[in-house]
């Protein structure tokens, strides 16, 4: 994975929608007692969950061993959780399995540093080792349908609006260097998501924000023999308001794009 220029800003920025983040809860099943939070960072969303759920034993994972240091330092008196250093395919040799795998905010980020589709689907299916029988598998992340990557519905006057905010031009200049010239609704959509960034924009401009399709995770999971249980797309009240206020957007213009998808799938028993 790409350096991080700057590492307390990037954990600053993963940290702030934390209350969105936490709806992932809700698909937690009763009754769990092991969950795997991959790619969880300093923590933050891993520790928040080990406090909701004291009877929950938590493991939160991660590549990069300043943010575990971080995340171990943040423990406090929980005694559910604990934190390593490493890839999940390494856990694979080791007996403990896990009644639900968590993926927040990070599977886009597989795809970007590691090698693309191939390695988001090695991940998916280490998860799925990993789960015991009827174990659910959680995605929080970028995701969109389909449809976004051929739609072209009022890009033309959408993508003027955007350019007429100051700093904007030269930050879609390089967006586009990387992604191509924008003409549909996932392209606009892909930058809205990104261009707030610009702090670190280095690394973020190149970092493919929405990869995978909710049809392409249909498709990994057939092949994993899971059931998709849920699936929905939606769009953070913050990231609608700020859009609109930034480029003028209208409702109806706001409602092409999505910043968030969940899906939940089961493993067979």
């Amino acid at each position: 994975m790409e350096e991080i220029a700057n590492p307390q800003t990037y954990l600053a920025r993963m940290s702030m929608p934390l209350q969105e983040k936490l709806k992932i809860a809700r698909f937690i099943p009763k009754g769990t007692r092991s969950v795997l939070d991959v790619g969880c960072a300093d923590g933050t969303v891993t520790l928040a969950l080990a406090e909701m759920y004291p009877e929950v034993e938590f493991v939160g994972l991660d590549l990069d061993e300043r943010f575990i240091a971080k995340a171990q330092a943040r423990i406090g008196r929980l005694r559910n959780i604990r934190f390593e250093t490493g890839y999940l395919r390494e856990r694979l040799s080791a007996p403990e399995r896990f009644e639900v795998v968590l993926f927040c905010s990070v599977l886009h980020e597989f795809y970007s540093y590691g090698e693309g589709i191939s390695t988001v689907v090695k991940a998916l299916a280490d998860a799925h080792e990993i789960l015991k029988p009827g174990g659910s598998l959680i995605i929080r992340d970028m995701i969109l349908y389909d449809y976004a990557e051929q739609s072209e519905l009022w890009i033309p006057e959408m993508k003027e609006k955007v350019l007429k905010k100051m700093g904007i031009p030269p930050l879609l200049a390089g967006f586009e260097k990387y992604f191509g010239v924008i003409k549909t609704i996932k392209g606009l959509n892909h930058f809205l998501l990104k261009y707030l960034y610009d702090d670190n924009w280095e690394r973020e401009v190149k970092e493919n924000y929405v990869p995978v399709s909710f049809e392409k995770y249909d498709q990994i999971f057939r092949l994993l023999g899971m059931s998709v249980l849920f699936q929905r797309s939606s769009t953070i009240p913050y990231l609608k308001e700020k859009w609109m206020d930034d480029f003028g957007f209208s409702v109806a213009e706001i409602e092409s794009f999505r910043s968030t998808g969940i899906i939940v799938a089961k493993k067979s028993k």
